[in-house]
């Protein structure tokens, strides 16, 4: 049982965002050089979805149903978007500023192309449904951990509890996913930028099963992990979601920007100091790895500290894991520079870099100062290039070191920007 515990309007001036990086740049430059963006950009080595309409929830396979690795297997009637499971979260249960709520298991595609279960949540808001139902708002997660309960549907971070109450209290339905594998049989999928992405919109069309107070438009809020996965949909949302569903946007902030790049070029020598929850993301992604893709040999480029690391991200959540990695050096945990392990780099670029243009969608990303979660400098650089490789994207940052007035004013800006993304 899961117990849930002005700035501008959003429209950019282009001019704003490169005054701010140069400005970023002076504030910044005593904790993290240029050799940072030097090392993301080095060369890491040698070399370098069918649309389907939801349906009616189904009652779910029979007990044999189920593929060689314990997974439910996928049948006509599991096909992405289509509710394999859900109940009604009890009054008792519901956090404050909920009126109703549900948990549920759907069907999505992972990183493998296959069928996967995952788990997600949908909640109403108060307020009674207006003409055409309730605009949707999914709240895209970042980093939570790779154990099952880490999912935030059992043990939801006072970020996420934060984020639901919001979007709820502007009257809004809120949806969110685990992901798949997180919280369901599998190992998280959780390097995938694209099958993310897929998991969010196979949840919104779960969700629009489960209750007929929805309204077809929907748009996506994300930080880290769920940001990079809300930047992907401003391009292929459009072609993923069918015919019943209306995406207009998305935002995004704290965006890990050219982790993969950055991760790829780790090895025994590597000196970079990273931020905290930047070197948990590292530990996440490479211990999903490892599981996945035996064919890696990620444990031939490991050290005995590197292993042990892998078990701890395993089990530990976010919290957890980054209060422990304070202060590790990110050399201690190789014995090979992972830049010459060409199929882990392949698989790190193809699963995690993020677009800077071709956006079908409006995109909104933000990016606070003090962030402890992405090396800033590198995300201000990307969030430019986009902004000035696309028109539909609106870029800003909050020049202020008081982290709770520049999360006030991002959160003021996203709420602007999805308010004129659902007129």
């Amino acid at each position: 049982m899961i117990t849930l515990r002005r700035r501008p309007r959003w429209v950019a001036r282009r001019t704003r965002l490169g005054t701010a990086l140069a400005t970023t740049a002076v504030v910044l430059s005593a904790g993290i050089t240029s050799s940072v963006i030097g090392l993301a950009h080095a060369a890491p080595g040698s070399d370098p979805t069918t649309e389907a309409t939801s349906t009616t929830p189904s009652a779910g396979p029979s007990a044999d149903a189920t593929t060689s690795t314990g997974m439910p297997s996928a049948s006509a009637g599991q096909q992405a978007g289509t509710v394999y499971a859900n109940r009604q979260i009890p009054g008792s249960n519901l956090f404050a500023g909920a009126r109703q709520g549900n948990q549920f298991t759907y069907w999505s595609v992972g990183a493998d192309g296959a069928a996967h279960l995952s788990t997600g949540s949908l909640y109403l808001p108060p307020q009674a449904a207006p003409a055409g139902g309730y605009p949707i708002v999914v709240w895209a997660h970042g980093s939570r951990g790779l154990a099952d309960t880490c999912a935030p549907s059992v043990h939801p971070t006072d970020t996420d509890l934060d984020a639901l109450r919001t979007w709820l209290r502007r009257g809004y339905a809120v949806v969110g996913t685990d992901y798949a594998g997180l919280g369901t049989t599998g190992t998280p999928q959780y390097y995938d930028v694209d099958a993310t992405a897929r998991n969010i919109v196979d949840a919104v069309r779960a969700g629009r099963d489960i209750s007929d107070q929805l309204s077809a438009r929907w748009a996506v809020v994300g930080e880290g992990q769920g940001a990079s996965a809300a930047i992907a949909l401003a391009r292929s949302a459009p072609k993923l979601q069918g015919p019943k569903l209306d995406y207009r946007g998305s935002a995004a902030t704290s965006i890990p920007a050219d982790f993969a790049s950055l991760l790829s070029n780790l090895g025994p020598t590597t000196t970079l100091t990273a931020p905290p929850g930047w070197v948990s993301d590292a530990l996440y992604t490479l211990a999903a790895i490892r599981t996945a893709h035996p064919e890696v040999g990620l444990d031939g480029y490991l050290s005995d500290a590197g292993r042990a690391w892998m078990t701890k991200a395993q089990n530990q959540c976010v919290g957890d894991l980054t209060r422990e990695v304070a202060g590790l050096s990110l050399g201690s945990l190789f014995s090979r520079p992972l830049a010459q392990n060409s199929t882990l780099t392949t698989i790190l670029s193809s699963a995690s870099t993020l677009p800077s243009s071709g956006f079908t969608r409006p995109v909104l990303m933000t990016q606070t100062l003090q962030d402890p979660n992405v090396v800033v400098p590198l995300t201000l650089k990307y969030i430019n290039d986009a902004r000035t490789a696309d028109r539909r994207v609106s870029g800003r940052t909050y020049l202020t070191l008081d982290e709770r007035q520049a999360t006030s004013m991002s959160d003021n800006d996203t709420r602007d920007f999805v308010a004129g993304l659902m007129r």
